[in-house]
């Protein structure tokens, strides 16, 4: 009896090691299945990000390219205006009224067209300059004709998600004095388009006030100091690098193109800092990146990627403040290449940098041939513009 329960335990015993084996094998067998399948869909999620990088750039050239045209020929193709790094403009729905706010000169301009045998509209001037205190983010990049279009393609295209700006703040509020324009402020010019037409051009010139720059960085200040305390970066280098990008225009866009405070690539910086935050490989929409926190969190995150991971050899902070701003103008290559010849010797452009005091590397960076003129003088702006700011780094 006693042997024959000692064989039936032994059989259960190898039946249920055998199952234990199968178990195993199989959950190993799932297990590498899934790692293939991960590893697919990650291929498969670089391939697509390459493939939408060359259509958000035909997308966002051929929306401009569409309105410079269109424009063209209701204000002349010498009074095209769109948005830029430093100006944003907006139209009214008939393209025939438009206001542009330029933060780098400090100055708002509205703008109306018409024929000669109309008269100047001064209670609608009173009446866009009232509404222009009241305008949200969201309110001014539905009037920009471009901005929409991009959206509406990309979106459609599947590029990128819909994204709606959250902060209902009228961000112009307090930038300038809402006084009622006088018969006196406006001015006029004539223009002639191609077809022979003549056209009048009523506008009016609108000072900021004159601390706007101060203005703009205090409202973003609170904001900054928490990145630069989460991702350890002095914000005096943020802050620098907001006012030569963009001079805070949270609307900001250039014709590579790049969006917002800190001037983002989408395809490039966005990718790489909205990863190093997320672990997902994402192309960012551009009301995504004019949404203020977002922009001051990826740019502040890309600045904290270059340094940490590209530069995280250099030594000495004025060297890292020099470096840094060429590598987010141009690219760490451009500025390895600078050094040594080559984009691919990062090792030995380190050791480069640690050699050369901060005012020998100043020197070579602001006359090297190997950089281009903007990312010359781009080293000189984030040196200048970050003294303006190292009372705050204090603070964090």
């Amino acid at each position: 009896m006693k042997l024959l329960v000692l064989l039936l335990l032994g059989g259960a015993m190898l039946f249920a090691s055998s199952n234990n084996q199968d178990i195993i094998r199989g959950m190993q067998a799932y297990k590498q299945s899934q790692t293939q399948n991960i590893a697919h869909i990650k291929k498969q999620n670089l391939e697509t990000i390459k493939q939408n990088k060359f259509y958000y750039t035909k997308i966002t050239d051929a929306s401009a390219q569409y309105y410079k045209n269109y424009l063209g020929k209701k204000w002349g193709v010498h009074n095209v205006k769109l948005s830029n790094k430093s100006t944003f403009t907006q139209y009214s729905k008939d393209m025939n009224a438009r206001e542009s706010i330029d933060y780098k000169n400090g100055m708002i301009t509205i703008e109306m067209i018409s024929d000669k045998k109309q008269k100047t509209n001064l209670k609608k001037f009173n009446e866009t300059l009232s509404k222009l205190s009241q305008e949200t983010l969201s309110d001014s990049l539905s009037k920009d004709p471009v901005a929409e279009l991009e959206k509406k393609y990309l979106v459609k295209k599947k590029i990128v998600k819909p994204y709606v700006i959250k902060d209902k703040s009228h961000y112009l509020n307090g930038l300038f004095e809402n006084k009622n324009v006088q018969k006196k402020d406006i001015k006029q010019k004539e223009i002639v388009l191609a077809n022979g037409e003549k056209r009048f051009i009523h506008y009016v010139n609108i000072p900021m006030v004159p601390n706007y720059l101060e203005k703009r960085a205090l409202k973003y200040k609170p904001f900054v100091l928490k990145k630069s305390r989460e991702y350890n970066i002095p914000p005096s280098v943020v802050f620098a690098t907001i006012q030569t990008e963009s001079y805070f225009n949270p609307l900001a866009k250039s014709h590579v193109p790049a969006y917002g405070l800190m001037q983002i690539v989408p395809t490039t910086a966005g990718v790489d800092a909205y990863y190093a935050l997320t672990k997902t490989k994402k192309i960012l929409s551009p009301s995504y990146l004019y949404d203020e926190k977002n922009n001051i969190t990826i740019g502040t995150k890309y600045i904290q990627i270059i340094r940490k991971n590209y530069l995280k050899g250099v030594k000495n902070e004025k060297s890292l403040l020099y470096c840094g701003a060429v590598s987010y103008n141009a690219g760490i290559g451009s500025l390895v290449y600078s050094l040594t010849g080559s984009k691919h010797k990062l090792h030995l452009a380190i050791k480069m940098i640690n050699k050369m005091t901060p005012e020998q590397l100043y020197n070579h960076l602001r006359t090297s041939t190997r950089l281009t003129h903007e990312a010359r003088n781009y080293v000189k702006s984030i040196s200048d513009r970050s003294k303006n700011y190292l009372a705050w780094d204090a603070e964090v």
